[in-house]
């Protein structure tokens, strides 16, 4: 039987002491990243987990799988993570969730701290893609399916069609009469943003059409305060036809600032968002957005990753339909 790597087998290996090792695993800030990469890396090259993992000391599975979300107060979120926690407990599983609040060292110590934890697989809403080769190292074997963008095709994941999605959405809009269409919101630096965008942008060319984009700064921290600003500032006029926000949370501070400038939506403003939130069917609301069919991204992604558990190493890519569902927040323009 082979034995147990210890903390001094990954503090020779990473050429660092067992403090250092120690303090890593403790995530001290005080430690480089550098030096916090190599001591993971070792970790996962010697298969080393803390002594407190129950499957590392029974040898068995756990029934727990790990959860990353880049922010669990977006109803986008919350709604996917309530769906895989429903889908996980119907096959005899557990959930932990971890919040990374949009920050690349959370969201690797989420995952560091759920391999610690032995959790039998985890499933990550990543935050950019410049973080999977860390993922990788931290991962080692431990099953993980990915959802969203954020992902390399170097593993498995779940999403559903941005570009299809804004490109059907903006036509909609098109077909409505209107031809200055704004896209609002989204960091620079977002993939997700990135593929919207793209088929925003397509469905405009073909129609003869340029549009307009207002992203969000990259280094905002608040951006639904960020939202309701740029909004407010937006709706002073001159008003566009029609703003395509990046978000429904997005789309929902347009309506808050619209209202309070006096701003009718849709007849002066159609207003189109995208993710199909709880919020979105309220009433007083009716938000015409785009369904991602979070529920059935989130029961894909528990199934993918129990395939893995149970021995599967296939690479699988799911790539879903959205649907636009249309509401009350879009009209035509007037001749």
């Amino acid at each position: 039987m082979k034995k147990r790597a210890t903390i001094k087998d990954v503090a020779a290996l990473a050429g660092v002491s067992a403090a250092t090792v120690s303090r890593v695993l403790d995530d001290r800030p005080e430690i480089s990243t550098e030096t916090k990469m190599k001591v993971r890396a070792a970790c996962a090259q010697l298969g080393y987990v803390p002594n407190a993992a129950a499957r590392g000391l029974t040898g068995q599975a756990t029934h727990t799988i790990g959860l990353v979300v880049p922010d669990i107060s977006n109803p986008y979120f919350s709604g996917m993570a309530t769906a895989i926690e429903q889908t996980a407990a119907s096959h005899g599983y557990r959930v932990f969730l971890s919040n990374s609040l949009r920050k690349e060292e959370r969201e690797l110590q989420a995952i560091e701290n759920f391999a610690a934890r032995q959790v039998d697989g985890i499933l990550i809403i990543p935050i950019s893609p410049r973080t999977l080769s860390h993922h990788h190292v931290i991962l080692g074997n431990l099953p993980c399916v990915y959802l969203g963008a954020n992902h390399d095709t170097d593993c498995s994941y779940v999403m559903t069609d941005n570009e299809a999605g804004a490109y059907d959405a903006a036509r909609y809009l098109i077909r409505l009469g209107h031809r200055d269409i704004l896209f609002l919101g989204g960091r620079p630096t977002s993939r997700t943003r990135e593929q919207r965008i793209h088929g925003f942008h397509r469905a405009l060319s073909e129609a003869g059409l340029k549009g307009r984009e207002l992203p969000a700064p990259p280094d905002v921290t608040l951006m639904r305060q960020w939202s309701y600003e740029a909004a407010s500032e937006l709706l002073k006029g001159p008003l566009p036809d029609a703003i395509f926000a990046f978000s429904d949370m997005t789309a929902l501070k347009v309506l808050e600032a619209a209202e309070e400038r006096g701003i009718r939506i849709p007849e002066d403003v159609s207003l189109l968002g995208y993710d199909n939130i709880a919020f979105a069917a309220l009433p007083r609301i009716h938000l015409t957005t785009v369904s991602q069919h979070k529920f059935q991204q989130s029961r894909i992604a528990v199934e993918r990753l129990l395939e893995k558990i149970n021995g599967s190493d296939e690479l699988t890519a799911d790539l879903l339909e959205p649907e636009l569902i249309i509401r009350s927040t879009c009209a035509r323009k007037p001749s």
